[in-house]
């Protein structure tokens, strides 16, 4: 699995109590998981949300949001279905606030 993928995932609530299927973005292959992030329809205003231009050629059904915020580290297995990848722009966007505020 490589960085700018997108998948749906069983993606855990907070409290680990639940889960709900949503479109999820890979940000790093760690072995037999992956760490990943929210992606969202709903509107959010964080400093660490990124607005998902190409949306459509990505795969997503409508306008979305990715989640800086909101990691999870989850197995490779939970990611059960791919719906595709973010633009090269879209990816060059995340990298640069990733580097902005993670201090990668």
């Amino acid at each position: 699995m490589t960085f700018g993928k997108i998948f749906i995932c069983r993606f855990p609530f907070a409290s680990g109590l639940a889960s709900k299927a949503r479109p999820v973005l890979v940000l790093f292959d760690v072995g037999l998981d992956v760490v990943i992030c929210r992606i969202t329809s709903a509107v959010h205003s964080d400093m660490l949300d990124i607005p998902v231009t190409g949306w459509a050629a990505a795969g997503l059904a409508k306008p979305s949001v990715i989640r800086l915020s909101r990691l999870v580290t989850a197995e490779k297995t939970l990611l059960f279905r791919r719906l595709g990848a973010l633009s090269v722009t879209d990816q060059e966007t995340v990298r640069t606030l990733w580097n902005a505020n993670m201090m990668l």
